[in-house]
């Protein structure tokens, strides 16, 4: 319902919105606008008139022509936890959130961009949708294909988590593996939507409704911080675009006058996989990641092949805000999935877990320090990674054996 324009992130033309993926002057990446202002406090605050809850409260500020074309599942709304547990256990004096998106609907934060995505594919009059992953986003897409009665076709890399695989054909979309890396997969879905016209709604930055669907991850944050504006705030990184997508809606919060500043973004990566943080650290444009190393945080190893200009944009929104990227190695990573589920409670996968591991090496380089307040993404639930390691059942054979067993 909100009025919306195309603005090209390469040579800054705004364009009227319409089905397209890139710049047609200079092939750049897209980002939808909408205008929003003093008008606009109450919607952000309260929510509009057409839905109760969730991310489509703000149906209003988001470039949906018309609410019978919403595609939803109940996403958005996700819950953020004050945590004292991890703070107190690494000994920081600072004020710790965690924005469980790993509650969506399918599992991951994916289901925003995914809902956003599907329902301008149904306005547009699309009937089929494609898309590139790893598996969070093609279960998203799957599922809210599904719901909104279209054909869903997703291009995996071969080796996909088996359990994302499990839930993405469950739904009943179309998945086809690759023998080669997720670029690979990229190349394929983006030329199958060229050939067939489908619709393209892989989650790196070349669909510009996904980005923009983020948004509404910062007015959750502003409402449920009581107006607070965090000083940090920690988002695994792929391609970047859940990060643009937070820096669009705190825009959208100061453009409104509820906030007077922006919190610094951090993204961060896997070390075995970490074009956007190299490129960050050497000040340099990102280059496509050369080796092919497996990491427990799959869903962030993305190599950038053909798509590095993603991972240029995204640093210099960190830099736009004083922020940083950085990574973490494979210990790192497990350390923090292993912390969130026993000092926090909540089930993850690694790949979502690498924001509140993040805490502890940013308060490490004094880049956090006490006193301030620090707000993680956390993106995807434990029940994506199957891979991780059984432990052997206890088995009991009485009820003297239970005595025994838990006395001694």
């Amino acid at each position: 319902m909100a009025d919306h324009i195309f603005h090209c992130q390469g040579c800054c033309r705004l364009l009227a919105a319409q089905q397209m993926y890139y710049c047609p002057e200079c092939d750049g990446i897209l980002q939808v606008e909408c205008r929003t202002g003093p008008q606009d406090k109450e919607l952000i605050e309260f929510g509009g008139k057409y839905f109760g809850s969730g991310m489509w409260k703000y149906f209003e500020l988001l470039p949906i022509d018309s609410a019978d074309n919403v595609v939803t599942l109940g996403e958005g709304g996700t819950p953020l936890l004050r945590d004292r547990s991890l703070s107190g256990h690494w000994k920081m004096d600072i004020e710790l959130h965690i924005k469980a998106e790993s509650l969506n609907p399918t599992g991951s934060f994916k289901d925003r961009p995914m809902s956003m995505a599907i329902s301008k594919a149904k306005e547009y009059g699309q009937d089929t949708v494609v898309l590139s992953s790893t598996g969070n986003a093609a279960a998203s897409a799957a599922a809210y294909a599904a719901r909104g009665g279209m054909r869903c076709v997703v291009i995996v890399p071969k080796n996909t988590d088996p359990g994302k695989l499990a839930q993405t054909q469950a739904y009943g979309a179309e998945v086809v593996g690759v023998d080669g890396n997720l670029g690979m997969c990229s190349v394929i879905a983006q030329e199958l939507s060229r050939a067939f016209g489908w619709t393209n709604v892989a989650t790196t930055f070349i669909n510009p409704y996904t980005t923009v669907a983020n948004k509404t991850v910062a007015y959750e944050l502003h409402n449920q911080m009581g107006g607070k504006v965090p000083d940090h705030i920690i988002i695994p990184i792929g391609a970047g675009p859940l990060l643009a997508g937070i820096l669009k809606g705190y825009q959208d919060l100061t453009y409104a006058g509820l906030v007077d500043r922006l919190p610094k973004l951090v993204g961060v990566q896997a070390r075995v996989c970490e074009p956007i943080t190299r490129a960050f650290v050497e000040n340099k444009p990102v280059r496509a990641w050369e080796k092919h190393e497996q990491s427990i945080a799959a869903g962030i190893a993305d190599p950038l092949i053909g798509y590095e200009r993603d991972g240029d944009l995204t640093n210099k929104l960190v830099r736009k805000t004083d922020g940083v990227m950085i990574s973490l190695d494979e210990n790192e990573i497990a350390e923090a999935n292993d912390l969130v589920e026993k000092k926090v409670g909540l089930y993850s996968e690694p790949t979502g877990a690498v924001a509140v591991g993040a805490v502890k090496k940013l308060y490490g380089s004094g880049f956090i320090k006490d006193g301030d307040c620090v707000a993680c993404l956390l993106t995807g639930h434990g029940f994506k990674y199957s891979a991780r390691a059984k432990r052997e059942l206890t088995v009991l054979g009485s009820v003297g054996h239970a005595i025994d067993y838990f006395g001694g």
